[in-house]
């Protein structure tokens, strides 16, 4: 699809690339845009505004989600909005503030906000559904539900539905047994609590599949079995429900459905068309993990229809067919397992009952000439075969029939283990291979010596093993500081540094790096005549950005994304530092012969502070240490000063940091200037001086500090600064019998400016 003379390009922001719901909506909006001729590029954050800066897992999530603010500026024509999972825990306000944002229109994925058109799922019926199944085919009496965020629209009208069911049926639905859980499988508390509470539950409906998983873990631990001590039941259906052990019972939501939807609702309204919300149907499939009558079960005639749902049975073997590319493959073993259904629904329906010798095997056979051992799940389908035959003994009363039944199936059984024997040498040899691949490409990574633009090049060149043809890497001039709480917003410019073309991996010439963030998509060596389906992660190192890895969305990427992003972004830093190392080294040796020449004002200097003119704390440390010597050596006695501005930080709010510093200089110009060739004066501190001088006065310093606050006095009155600038002082006498440290001195001095420091005067106004 072209618009104008350029491809129409769709943005999605999602909530991350590692979570199964934003893999299976992204794979539909990515399946949609190939058929439909259009770009997309997936800009994955995290969790908006959520605080989890404790949280060792996820403490610099923030940082992903800097990616959101260059949506802002590409050139992008439409935004798809993962709005659920990016802020399924701000209210819907602080999300359509963040909508806002951006000027191109936005369609909505799996969440409502006023003013936005979105697709989203039919919560009700699939809900419903459940827990009617549950009520009806269970006899459950007692069903809880955990929950998620009330400023979730999708939790909160499961949560409606979950009362409404409830309350038809008679059934218990006041709120304890309900509780808000985080929509993720971290409720260990809030699940221990809610079962401590209702230990009578037959069943829980959770609000999604990642909080179902999180409710096993709970269950396990206190030894309580899914599926024959209490139903579960899960939202979503995602892969890890089907995993689960036992399978997890979800409502079925098809993400890539959602996300079909979404692009083909985002093109027609840049089209010009009236969009309005749509919803996608959802449905019950039902798994091990509710419990099943005895006297009944799921293997009577009322539920062998729903037991021979074939596409469930598909999914829950074949979850890991979702990463693969090859579709026309999957077809064939999903039409080979339709036939073979057709086959065992036959056995039942015309009672011939494996008269025909081997009849099955054919369909057997078949299944493992195409290869379905690389993609099934093979526990699921021995546990689904076992459930079949299970089935069909129920139907089978003949003895003979029923051993030719049981034949057929022993000799299935027998094909899938030695077929699954040669699948797992096969795949462990892969494993080697790949984790061979994962250690050279470690190594590799950090492969380079010096900081030059080369180095990025050779980052690149480890991308092969994802499979990613195009990459370009984007640094920053300068690494970019993200504070938590902070906004971040996106620089002007960034650097192409490196770009990667089919097998062609190339260092970019500095004169042609520079690129403006609304160019990141086209920039010179990106065809723009050919689709492409691009991602655009953040890299960087706690607080530091470093630059945006633009690259190929493969399934490895959404496997290892954010292993490549920890791994690019350890190298960029280290590549930054090398070239500060480098700038360095090469300083120091172009002015070696000079340093040498000056190493007395190096000294100098070294011992100076830059704000005042007067001694640091080194400096100040050095040359009293060496006067105490002296006067001990000479007989003379000592005055130590120690001194702090007064009321700083008022003339710093009210005057600014400017009239700060200039109090600063001020005050080490004045002690200087008292003190004169007689001793020393330093800034020992942000505020704090000190002072040393050779003084013969028997009053302890009193005649010395009244000259200091003339001193003062005199430069204010002459001053057209709106305010005073004063000290609080204190001194210390040395004679030279004593044997007081420096230290002593200094502390003794501090102690007298504490008893001055209370009468101050807080006011600094003229």
């Amino acid at each position: 699809m072209e618009k104008g003379q350029k491809r129409i390009t769709i943005g999605v922001l999602a909530g991350g690339i590692l979570d199964d719901f934003t893999k299976v909506v992204s794979r539909g909006v990515l399946s949609a845009a190939k058929r439909l001729g259009v770009n997309v590029v997936v800009l994955p954050g995290k969790y908006l505004d959520r605080d989890l800066s404790d949280n060792r897992e996820l403490r610099y999530e923030y940082q992903y989600n800097t990616i959101f603010s260059y949506a802002e500026k590409e050139k992008i024509d439409v935004l798809l909005v993962l709005a659920g999972s990016i802020g399924y825990c701000v209210s819907t306000e602080r999300m359509k503030k963040m909508l806002t944002r951006y000027k191109v229109p936005c369609v909505l994925i799996a969440s409502q906000v006023d003013g936005f058109v979105d697709v989203s799922y039919d919560n009700c019926a699939g809900v419903r559904q459940a827990l009617e199944y549950l009520i009806k085919r269970v006899g459950c009496k007692k069903i809880g539900m955990i929950g998620g965020n009330s400023t979730n629209l999708d939790a909160e009208e499961r949560k409606q539905t979950f009362f409404e069911v409830l309350r038809e049926y008679g059934l218990p639905h006041d709120e304890n047994v309900f509780v808000e859980g985080t929509l993720t499988r971290k409720n260990r508390e809030i699940v221990s609590g809610f079962l401590e509470r209702e230990p009578d539950l037959d069943a829980i409906f959770c609000v999604n599949d990642d909080t179902a998983l999180g409710l096993y873990e709970e269950l396990k631990r206190r030894g309580i079995q899914p599926g024959k001590d209490i139903s579960v039941v899960g939202f979503d259906d995602v892969v890890a429900a089907a995993r689960a052990n036992p399978p997890i019972a979800s409502v079925r939501a098809d993400g890539a459905v959602l996300g079909e939807k979404a692009l083909r609702m985002a093109l027609a309204m840049l089209g010009g068309e009236k969009i309005e919300s749509k919803k996608v149907p959802t449905r019950f499939i039902l798994r091990d993990s509710v419990c099943q009558r005895e006297e009944e079960g799921i293997f009577q005639a009322d539920g062998a229809r729903e037991f021979f749902a074939l596409d469930n049975i598909f999914r829950d073997i074949f979850w890991r067919s979702e990463d693969r590319d090859d579709v026309g493959r999957m077809e064939q073993i999903k039409e080979t397992m339709h036939a073979l259904g057709g086959y065992l629904e036959r056995q039942i329906s015309e009672k011939k009952f494996f008269a025909e010798e081997n009849g099955m095997q054919v369909y057997i056979d078949r299944l493992l000439n195409l290869g379905t051992m690389a993609d099934a799940d093979v526990e699921n389908m021995l546990g689904i075969m076992k459930r079949i035959e299970t089935v069909l003994k129920a139907w089978i009363r003949d003895g003979e029939h029923l051993y030719a039944m049981e034949k057929e199936f022993s000799l299935a059984y027998w094909k899938i283990i030695r077929a699954m024997d040669y699948e797992n040498g096969r795949q462990r040899e892969e494993q080697q291979t790949y984790n061979y691949s994962m250690k050279l490409f470690v190594r590799d990574m950090l492969e380079f010596e010096n900081g030059n633009d080369q180095s990025y090049s050779l980052i690149l060149n480890n991308l092969e093993w994802l499979h990613i043809e195009h990459a370009f890497l984007y640094a920053f001039g300068e690494p970019q500081i993200h504070l938590f709480r902070e906004e971040f917003e996106a620089p002007d410019h960034l650097y192409l540094k490196a770009a990667k073309c089919g097998n062609d991996v190339f260092a970019v010439p500095f004169t042609e790096q520079k690129t403006a963030v609304e160019d990141m998509l086209c920039n010179p060596y990106i065809q723009t005549d050919k689709k492409y389906s691009f991602v655009q992660i953040p890299l960087f190192y706690n607080e530091s950005l470093y630059g945006v890895l633009l690259c190929d969305l493969t399934n490895e990427i959404f496997e290892n994304g954010e292993f490549l992003v920890n791994q690019m972004s350890s190298a960029m830093r280290i590549i930054k530092l090398l070239k500060v190392n480098e700038t360095i080294q090469q300083q120091l040796e172009e002015s070696f012969e000079a340093m040498r020449e000056n190493n007395v004002v190096l000294d100098t200097l070294s011992k100076s502070d830059g704000l005042t003119m007067t001694l640091n704390r080194r400096g100040f440390y050095q040359e009293a240490e060496k006067m105490l010597t002296e006067a001990r050596e000479s007989g003379k006695p000592l005055l130590v000063l120690y001194a702090d501005m007064n009321n700083l930080k008022i003339i710093n709010d009210r005057y600014g940091h400017e009239n700060g510093d200039f109090s600063l200089k001020m005050i080490g110009r004045l002690l200087a200037e008292q003190i004169g060739e007689k001793g020393v004066a330093g800034r020992i501190g942000g505020d704090e001086f000190a002072g040393m001088l050779y003084y013969d006065e028997p009053d302890g310093g009193k005649s010395f500090l009244r000259a200091l606050r003339q001193a003062f006095e005199r430069e204010n009155k002459n001053s057209d600064k709106p305010y005073n600038v004063t000290v609080s002082a204190g001194a210390v006498r040395i004679d030279p019998e004593e044997e007081m440290t420096l230290e002593e001195a200094l502390a003794k001095a501090d102690q007298k400016l504490y008893i001055a420091k209370q009468h101050r005067k807080k006011e600094v106004a003229k």
